[in-house]
């Protein structure tokens, strides 16, 4: 079977570090070398496709996070109208989580997630469980399944005493899942999520459970944290300051992360140079989540052995406005050019090229894997 070979040159490459010029070599939808090409090409027999991206910046495709579970929208043009809108922003995956009744079956799981089967990009499920279920029957069975992400909502801080942790921290440990906690809003007053919060991370520590917090009330203070088994995706009013801590600390390991829809920065005083602020998004928003969920490298990177998901972003709209701040949503002239997924275009020339179904469902997810 021939290989189908492309070669992106003149780009700028984006890292969560740096940037640097290069050629990025992509053979069947993998990136294989990420180099500056200064010899003179050879070519014996079959040539691969060439693509000048000179003047573009080549970022990692974020990772979207949406609050609203995607499975749920039954109508299938406002699905694909929903996943346009991701790829418009950069998002080359999606992680959806899945909130089971009772009365299902896998069979039934499997038929509720059928959505997803018309996907454009690559896509991860959760499965969000009230911490009353939090029990090791439950646990096992949705690992058993194949899931090995649970969303766990939490109230009150006497529930944390009333979890079999003993147990549980041995079915996290055989199949190396993960746990996200999600606070409640509503009538918890914010000292209840406060101590919710302290007894979660105590047990999570004691029993060396890897943890995402979401929605934490408590300021960036990082003391009594564990920092790889506790990481924290920060709230839209918290990004601001996470990303002043990433700056200030360029080569620290901070557990913070945040999908790109949550992060908004306060452009009043100017802290960064345009190029850093690219490089602190695609840390934030792609590489660290990426972590989190467990695909690192194979996403959230431009690596050799990573998959080709690229977004193109031109640097003259980039380096030349004074206002940045529509790069977060990437609206107006900040749109990217051109996005990539798989090392096929899904969106090109502000049209979308992307085949209904070609969207994968990525189970072999390793949370453990990566400090952040």
């Amino acid at each position: 079977m021939s290989l189908q070979e492309m070669i992106l040159r003149g780009g700028t490459v984006v890292s969560p570090y740096g940037v640097q010029e290069a050629d990025v070599w992509i053979v069947d939808g993998k990136i294989t070398r990420v180099a500056k090409d200064t010899l003179l090409k050879t070519t014996y027999g079959h040539s691969p496709i060439e693509v000048d991206v000179s003047g573009m910046y080549l970022l990692p495709g974020f990772i979207a996070m949406p609050h609203t579970p995607f499975y749920r929208i039954r109508d299938r043009a406002v699905y694909l109208e929903s996943m346009h809108s991701l790829i418009k922003m950069g998002c080359t995956s999606l992680v959806d989580t899945f909130y089971p009744d009772a009365w299902m079956n896998l069979a039934q799981v499997r038929y509720q997630q059928t959505a997803h089967f018309n996907s454009l990009i690559d896509y991860v499920w959760h499965v969000g469980l009230d911490i009353s279920q939090l029990k090791p029957k439950e646990v096992s069975m949705w690992q058993k399944y194949g899931y090995t992400a649970l969303q766990i909502t939490g109230r009150a801080p006497e529930e944390i005493s009333s979890v079999d942790w003993e147990t549980i921290s041995q079915l996290h440990t055989s199949n190396k899942s993960i746990l996200h906690l999600q606070l409640t809003t509503g009538s918890v007053t914010k000292d209840q999520k406060e101590r919710l919060l302290r007894a979660w991370l105590e047990a999570t520590k004691h029993w060396k459970l890897r943890t995402v917090i979401t929605q934490s009330t408590t300021e960036l203070d990082m003391e009594g944290y564990d920092p790889f088994y506790h990481l924290f995706r920060l709230k839209r009013e918290w990004t601001d300051r996470g990303m002043r801590l990433l700056h200030r600390n360029w080569f620290r390991s901070l557990p913070f992360l945040a999908p790109l829809h949550d992060i908004q920065i306060d452009l009043r005083k100017r802290w960064w140079y345009h190029e850093e602020l690219l490089c602190l998004l695609v840390r934030l928003a792609s590489t660290n989540v990426a972590k989190a969920i467990g695909l690192y490298p194979r996403k959230g990177s431009l690596l050799p052995g990573s998959d080709a998901d690229i977004l193109f972003l031109k640097k003259e709209n980039w380096l030349t406005k004074s206002d940045v701040s529509t790069i977060l949503n990437f609206s107006e002239t900040h749109l990217p050019t051109s996005v990539m997924s798989n090392g096929k275009w899904i969106y090109r020339d502000s049209r979308f090229c992307s085949t209904v179904g070609m969207g994968r469902w990525l189970f072999d997810t390793k949370p453990y894997t990566y400090v952040i």
